[in-house]
């Protein structure tokens, strides 16, 4: 059974990541966690004090319940399950926790709302955290995204291309569940064409997804972020996938314009995926 942990704060956008959720797994059995935390308020952190924190926790506790009330209404698959769980920690703690009760088989969805100053800077670093430390693909979901059945996914790829089925095998998964299509694309780092006719890497990723309809496209250009979101928009994606490296370019461009750039300014969702 797949485990879909969805961390909340009660927000709408929270409600709009839970919202997708279900619309994504609705054909498979999951077993849903409905996740909150809370913490010391700062000025009692900052003064060393340690507060009453049951009424922390009474808060949290019927947030969720009222939460997931509503959450059991929408369309769910008649094999699926839920849980909440309240927390006094860090989100991405709390994540890392009930991933090693869950087992394999763990996916991440989460909200993200772009602000200006200080509220970009905080969700950045939460978003950052979140993606950096977990184990599982992390699903991000844009306040201003437009949910869809996903029809159209587009994997890019860096010029290491696609390691191994495990690496995608979330991303086919759900091209599989909606009958969708998936657009594997790469931006070039000098001469090397990943994606080339009759290349290696076409021959590898067409094994992956052979059951899965899909094509290639090589996109040119210095911006990368602005290619890889420009060429979503004009095809019409639904839902955009990378795979999160830890090494070499990848990482680089990953941590300077996903946790920032797209993020904030992509009104799609997007799927982190794991090397």
């Amino acid at each position: 059974m797949k485990n879909v942990i969805l961390p909340t704060d009660f927000s709408d956008n929270a409600w709009k990541a839970m919202s997708y959720a279900a619309q994504l797994f609705h054909n498979v059995p999951c077993k849903f966690t409905l996740l909150n935390t809370f913490s010391v308020p700062y000025s009692y952190a900052e003064a060393g004090a340690m507060p009453n924190i049951e009424p922390l926790k009474e808060d949290s506790e019927s947030g969720l319940a009222a939460v997931l009330k509503r959450f059991k209404e929408l369309d769910h698959n008649d094999g699926s399950t839920f849980q909440t769980v309240s927390k006094f920690s860090s989100v991405v703690d709390a994540i890392s926790q009930v991933e090693e009760e869950s087992g394999k088989d763990c996916t991440v969805i989460m909200g993200t709302k772009g602000a200006g100053g200080l509220g970009e800077m905080f969700l950045g670093t939460m978003t950052s955290h979140v993606i950096s430390h977990v184990k599982s693909p992390v699903i991000c979901v844009p306040n201003s995204a437009n949910l869809n059945i996903p029809k159209s996914l587009m994997l890019a790829v860096d010029n290491q291309g696609v390691d191994s089925m495990e690496e995608i095998q979330l991303l086919n998964d759900i091209a599989e569940q909606h009958q969708a299509n998936v657009m594997i694309v790469n931006v070039p780092v000098g001469e090397e064409e990943v994606l080339g006719e009759d290349s290696a890497e076409q021959f590898v990723v067409d094994h992956y997804l052979k059951k899965t309809p899909h094509t290639y496209h090589t996109l040119y250009g210095e911006y990368k972020e602005d290619l890889l979101t420009q060429f979503a928009e004009r095809n019409e994606v639904d839902l955009i996938a990378m795979i999160k490296r830890d090494r070499g370019f990848w990482k680089n461009l990953f941590h300077r314009s996903l946790t920032k750039s797209m993020t904030f300014y992509c009104d799609k969702p997007l799927l982190i995926l794991r090397d």
